[in-house]
């Protein structure tokens, strides 16, 4: 299923709008229990599935923490400030620094 060129708010891989839930088998979808790619999640069922919030999982998290990443020629992934050309939120770091919160359904960014 492809999503609607005329709804670029609408889930990429199951076209379900913002609010709603992802479809059983979205590749985007996240677990409600880990945050993982719930493809994966070893979980069954609707009840680790998540909501499309019309972006991607882990982007507003990223760009609130301020990680950013962008890439360079010949050297890989580069961490950069959020105005770099090409930047865009981080989400290898999000993952590193981070961890999920069941119960507000987001990465916390975890104090060291």
């Amino acid at each position: 299923m492809t999503a609607d060129p005329d709804r670029s708010d609408l889930c990429p891989d199951c076209s379900v709008a913002p609010g709603h839930l992802h479809r059983e088998r979205c590749d985007i979808a996240r677990c409600a229990a880990t945050g993982r790619q719930r493809l994966g999640c070893g979980h069954s069922g609707v009840r680790c599935n998540t909501q499309w919030t019309g972006q991607y999982p882990g982007f507003a998290e990223a760009t609130e923490y301020g990680f950013f990443a962008r890439m360079v020629a010949g050297e890989g992934w580069q961490s950069c400030a959020a105005d770099a050309p090409d930047a865009m939120p981080d989400l290898n770091r999000l993952y590193h620094e981070c961890r999920w919160d069941p119960a507000t359904q987001r990465m916390i960014r975890v104090v060291r």
